[in-house]
């Protein structure tokens, strides 16, 4: 059954070591599938279509978390896991938004506002742990060199165009949160009140959703909750639940070992749940040289070397945290389920 979002639509023909945790993918690389290649230095973040279908694509640009008047105010959720053992000491997230023909050079967005729950606040009893719904946590918003773009080859062949660009506002949010799954509760304002901007979701190449997703838009005059979806088009094609990027930036304990790391939802692993190899979402194209397999009491269970693709037909059913390190010694990490 298909379900309605206020969302921006495209139905066109057309130890210290730095790390982090990413939500998922954002950019989808410097040349849209249909060829053309993005401003120098800047890469596309189009629609996407499931590899090897050619008539059905995403068609949700951007979603609606933003405050723009009185009567349009919107809030996006979506959740994260601190493994057990773990402790994470968190300084900032980083959120992803823009505003449609904006030319500024300066981010239009300088409000927003962050509310963690320590569960899904859509269900009755949810308790916050940090924040509020008013709050302005601004710290800064700068140019994320990337493009939202509708879908260049499917259902019909199209043009990229640059007015979308995506701005990554960062919000300040000192918190010490122990083990668990967690839910943000987060809304962006524009400069201009009665602008409004819309928030791109997670976007994997070659993949409408994973089934993991579960991101939810609040309608905070109505105080009604709906489940995130990408309708497709043709409307004809089956609903995807998507997810929202962001970025969480802290500090961790996990065994007695303090170290600073990132949740980064761009990053992600597919397919997710996997039965017998995966892959990672990699939008930074950073250069993977380990992958550690940390399952749900916090011990090490393995450690793959940086690849193409990782085998995990041997590990027993489950949920894991894996730890992405760079030849840099930065560290990222996502959640992977085994089925």
């Amino acid at each position: 059954m298909k379900k309605t979002l206020l969302i921006a639509a495209f139905m066109a023909a057309n130890f210290s070591l730095a790390q982090t945790y990413n939500n998922g993918g954002l950019s989808t690389g410097a040349t849209s599938k249909g060829g053309t290649a993005a401003p120098t230095g800047y890469t596309w973040s189009e629609l996407q279509n499931n590899t090897g279908n050619a008539t059905e694509t995403n068609t949700s640009l951007g979603l609606a978390g933003t405050s723009s008047s009185v009567t349009s105010s919107y809030f996006l959720a979506d959740d994260f896991t601190i493994p057990a053992g773990a402790s994470w000491q968190i300084s900032t997230i980083d959120f992803f938004a823009y505003q449609t023909n904006y030319a500024g050079t300066t981010a239009p967005f300088n409000t927003v506002r962050v509310n963690i729950y320590s569960s899904d606040p859509s269900v009755a009893g949810a308790a916050s742990v940090f924040g509020d719904d008013t709050t302005n946590r601004f710290s800064a918003g700068v140019d994320s060199n990337i493009y939202r773009v509708g879908n260049s080859i499917v259902p019909t062949s199209v043009i990229p165009v640059t007015n979308r660009k995506i701005w990554k506002i960062t919000a300040n949010t000192p918190v010490t949160l122990g083990a668990g799954t967690y839910w943000i509760k987060y809304q962006l304002q524009n400069v201009v009140m009665a602008s409004a901007g819309f928030l791109p979701p997670v976007t994997i190449v070659g993949n409408r959703g994973l089934p993991s997703f579960n991101a939810k838009q609040f309608d905070s005059i109505t105080g009604t909750w709906t489940p995130i979806v990408d309708a497709g088009n043709p409307a004809s094609a089956p609903d995807y639940p998507l997810d929202m990027p962001f970025v969480i930036t802290f500090t961790s304990t996990t065994l007695g070992t303090q170290e600073t790391v990132q949740y980064d939802n761009r990053i992600q692993v597919y397919p997710n749940p996997v039965r017998d190899s995966f892959r990672i979402n990699n939008p930074d194209k950073i250069k993977i040289s380990t992958v550690e397999v940390i399952d749900a009491s916090g011990k090490l269970v393995r450690t793959l070397k940086g690849s193409e693709e990782y085998n995990a037909s041997d590990l027993p059913k489950g949920n894991y945290i894996l730890k992405i390190k760079n030849d840099g010694g930065h560290t990222k990490i996502t959640k992977l389920i085994k089925q």
